[in-house]
């Protein structure tokens, strides 16, 4: 992969994620009973880990989960992933010194950015077409 395909596969990565993000909170406040600002401000400054705890319950609450395991589970992966991409693959290359072992790494990490977007890919457009369901659902209830 060269620098100017990993740069672009690296924006829509992190794009992809900040997008699952505030999507989750989109979801929760649609399928959570009462008004739908202010559910959506109760998770406004809510780190991730809380924004999946919260929705984990709600999407259980009726013992027909929306998102499977392996969908939760992956959504706490990609707190992991969102920092590596954010703060540290560059880190991870940039400073090598010897040509070869720097293109030898670069070429490493960019599996990895097309393993992890991959990954982030089919998870982002899942929730989308969640969060376009349960809005249409909570219009449709109102």
């Amino acid at each position: 992969m060269d620098r100017d395909t990993f740069k672009l596969i690296h924006s829509e990565l992190i794009m992809q994620v900040q997008t699952i993000k505030y999507d989750l909170k989109l979801i929760y406040a649609a399928m959570k009973e009462g008004d739908f600002e202010e559910n959506f401000v109760e998770l406004e400054n809510a780190n991730m880990g809380k924004i999946i705890k919260e929705l984990w319950d709600l999407d259980h609450s009726d013992n027909h989960p929306d998102l499977t395991e392996k969908d939760y589970k992956l959504l706490h992966e990609i707190r992991e992933i969102r920092n590596y991409w954010a703060h540290q693959c560059y880190l991870d290359f940039v400073y090598i010194q010897d040509d070869d072992l720097r293109e030898a790494r670069f070429q490493e990490i960019a599996e990895r950015l097309h393993y992890d977007e991959n990954r982030t890919w089919d998870l982002h457009e899942k929730m989308q077409a969640m969060r376009n369901k349960k809005i249409k659902e909570y219009r449709n209830s109102i």
